[in-house]
This record gives C-alpha cells, sequence and structure tokens, in this order.
C-alpha cells in the first residue's frame, strides 16, 4: 500500500528555466522529505519542461502536469496542482524562489499543533539586493510584522498580507470552503486570502524567514495588468465594501480618513460598489472645507477632530498610507477610546 505525503507542494512553472534547478534544490533539501512536488508547466516557452522531466526521472516526488493549451494562467496551474494534490497539507511554491530547509516541517509542524489554523506563513527576506525597489522592501518589512492571526486579517485590506509562496495550507479547506483559486481582474493571491478571511479561516506567520523571494524584471507583479495600482484599488474596494455591508452600522456615518489621492480614489471606488461615505476627513487645513465629486457624489472635506464629537459615533476608513502613518491613526483613534474593525479600519 502506497505511503500518502505529508504535504503537497503547488509548484507553477512558466519560463523559469534561469532559476527551476536552484528552486528544486531547495525543495529536495527539506528536512521533511515526506512531500509530492506537483510541478506545473504552464506553457514555458524555454527549457523550463526539460528541466522538469529531467529532474522527476531522478527523484519520483516530483510529478510534472500541464495545464491545458486554452486554459493557462496561475490560477488554472494552481487549481491543476489542487486537483492532483493527495497530502492533508498544500505548500505554495514559485519557481524562482528558495525555500529554507526547515519550512515544510515547520509549517506541517504549526498545523499540526493548532487545528483552528487554516494556513502557517513565514517570514521572507528578498533578492537580490540590487533590483529591490522602496516600495517591495516596504511591502516586505510590513508582511513580515505581521505575526498573529487577528494581526493578518486586521491588515487584509492594505494589500495581500501573506506573500504567496511563503504559505502552507489544509488542503480539504481550500477545496470544499474556498473553491480553490479564482481568475479575476485583479491579483489572485490577494483575492484568495480575503475571501478566506471573509469565510472566517486563520492564518499564522512563523517568525522565522523561511522563504527568499526573488525579484526580478520579469515577475508578474512588474508586467501584469492584474497587479496595476488601478487593479489593487478594485480588490480593496470590493472586499472592503462587502466588509462595511457585512456591518451593523444603523444610525452611524462613514467617513474617509485622508483627503489625498488614495482617500479620494478609495471613496469613489467604495461608491462603485454601493458603499457610499458621508465624506472625508484630514488634518491639513488646505484640504479641509474642500469637495471631492466623483460618480454624480459629492463629499464635503472635514478636520479630522470633528469626528471624535459626532454621536452616534461615526465608522472611519483610514486611507493614510504608509506604515508611520498607520500607527499614527491607529494610536490616535485608540486616544479617542476607538476600537480598531468596531470603530474603524485601515486601508492604505
Amino acid at each position: 500500500m502506497a505511503v500518502l505525503p505529508r504535504l503537497s507542494i503547488a509548484l507553477p512553472v512558466r519560463d523559469a528555466a534561469p532559476w527551476l534547478d536552484e528552486c528544486l534544490d531547495s525543495v529536495l533539501a527539506q528536512s521533511e522529505s515526506r512531500f509530492e512536488v506537483l510541478a506545473v508547466d504552464d506553457g514555458s516557452t524555454d527549457a523550463s519542461r526539460a528541466i522538469l522531466e529531467r529532474r522527476a526521472r531522478g527523484d519520483s516526488r516530483i510529478r510534472v502536469l500541464e495545464t491545458a493549451a486554452r486554459q493557462r494562467g496561475i490560477v488554472a496551474a494552481l487549481n491543476l496542482a489542487l486537483g492532483q494534490a493527495r497530502a492533508p497539507y498544500l505548500a505554495r511554491m514559485d519557481a524562482d524562489d528558495r525555500m529554507h530547509p526547515q519550512r515544510l516541517a515547520l509549517q506541517a509542524g504549526a498545523l499540526d499543533a493548532d487545528p483552528t489554523l487554516f494556513g502557517v506563513s513565514s517570514r521572507a527576506a528578498a533578492f537580490p539586493d540590487r533590483d529591490l525597489t522602496d516600495g517591495m522592501r516596504s511591502y516586505i518589512e510590513w508582511q513580515n510584522s505581521l505575526l498573529t492571526p487577528e494581526e493578518i486579517a486586521r491588515d487584509r485590506f492594505i494589500e495581500s498580507p501573506v506573500l504567496h509562496p511563503t504559505v502552507t495550507l489544509r488542503t480539504d479547506l481550500v477545496r470544499q470552503r474556498l473553491g480553490g483559486w479564482r481568475d479575476v481582474a485583479w491579483p489572485e493571491d490577494w483575492d484568495f486570502f480575503a475571501r478566506a478571511f471573509e469565510s472566517g479561516l486563520a492564518i499564522a506567520r512563523l517568525a522565522d524567514v523561511l522563504l527568499n523571494w526573488r525579484v526580478h524584471p520579469l515577475q508578474a507583479t512588474r508586467t501584469q495588468d492584474r497587479y496595476s495600482a488601478e487593479a489593487l484599488l478594485e480588490a480593496r474596494a470590493r472586499f472592503l465594501a462587502g466588509h462595511l455591508a457585512s456591518l451593523q452600522m444603523e444610525d452611524r456615518s462613514l467617513w474617509m480618513l485622508g483627503a489625498g489621492p488614495v482617500g479620494k480614489a478609495l471613496i469613489k471606488a467604495l461608491a462603485r460598489h454601493g458603499i457610499v461615505a458621508h465624506g472625508l476627513a484630514d488634518v491639513d487645513p488646505r484640504k479641509i472645507g474642500g469637495v471631492v465629486r466623483g460618480g454624480g457624489h459629492r463629499w464635503h472635506v472635514v478636520g479630522h477632530h470633528g469626528l471624535r464629537t459626532m454621536s452616534p459615533r461615526p465608522y472611519a476608513v483610514s486611507a493614510v498610507s504608509g506604515s508611520p502613518a498607520r500607527a499614527r491613526v491607529r494610536c490616535e483613534l485608540a486616544a479617542w477610546g476607538w476600537s480598531e474593525m468596531e470603530d474603524f479600519v485601515v486601508a492604505a
């Protein structure tokens, strides 16, 4: 009787020949050896398929799959791997990254120890340094700062709070609760995790750096429209609108904190999703008293301290971006006696 693997590794591959051997070396060096690699060739035009077949001949744990010509892309590749997975845990990996040797053992152990968790992520280190932008550095620092399920779920409207190739998930919940990944107009990973949080699923992050995340000019995040600023705004508005609609707002008014470009864009995007805020609040005296227009709506800008004295207490969406600014907003609103998620949410 065949022994089933403990983990299935979903590894989409498209034109990854320069890095694929290095990636597979890191996978095969895992201290936890009970795994299968579901390597999905997603229409590669370089030597990736030949590399996969050569490596599969050398290690039976590597299974080479292929997306259909009419159904390609990372979503199709991930769902193909999901359909073939035989293990209770599904680990995500990208073909240009490297795993720490203890990654699978530590993440599977964490899931074993806490049955309430849907998934376990880890901290990541980006490389090579020459290709890192300031934005990428800030993104990794933000990701790595979120460890508990509460912190990760709380920040889900800023961007995807889980770096996709760092996570290991419960296979049955991916199938039964989420139905796999969706092909949408925004990042498939943000969509996947946002739906998980909407479903009440919990993800924790280990403090260990268990993934080296390679950045390079050919990354999908730099080349595909679904990762554009416009697509990110649409994803944020879609899931934030769903969250706001689920709240028992009753007579509470809704306000956008921050009348800068992010706040203006977000208040208009929320209105397109049926959530119309009452106005914007800002600290800049040059913005106070102004009017923002869009989609047939007019929103006035007031001083942010005016929200503190409103009765009943309003609900605020913070669109003040950047880690230092977010910290200041949270500190000030906490000093007002406001509770995050109950009285305000941070979305930038």
